[in-house]
């Protein structure tokens, strides 16, 4: 699993900064099958993104889609990762063994 860290960005400028970086990473590790937690007002601009990320990086195999919660329980691995993280000190400790990289972007 892999952290992406956006600091000093609304909500709104962090999601596709990260959510592009995902992309591109998981495309250059071969990824098959990308799954994204489903928030209805961002599904358009995601998946606009997602598919010009996948351009980029010269992809036609990757597929990707997005989930409601309930439909893919790893979606709650994510989120417990990304609230400790958030809520920073000895919880960042407690996930670190599942966390293999972590990207900052300003």
């Amino acid at each position: 699993m892999s952290v992406w860290i956006v600091k000093q960005r609304s909500d709104k400028e962090a999601r596709p900064l990260s959510l592009g970086a995902l992309t591109a990473e998981a495309v250059r590790a071969g990824v098959t099958q990308l799954i994204i937690e489903r928030d209805e007002s961002l599904e358009r601009a995601d998946r606009r993104l997602i598919a010009d990320a996948i351009r980029r990086a010269g992809s036609s195999e990757m597929q990707y889609r997005h989930v409601a919660p309930h439909e893919h329980p790893l979606l709650w691995v994510s989120d417990a990762v990304a609230w400790c993280y958030s809520n920073g000190g000895d919880w960042i400790r407690r996930v670190n063994a599942i966390v293999e990289s972590r990207v900052t972007r300003l």
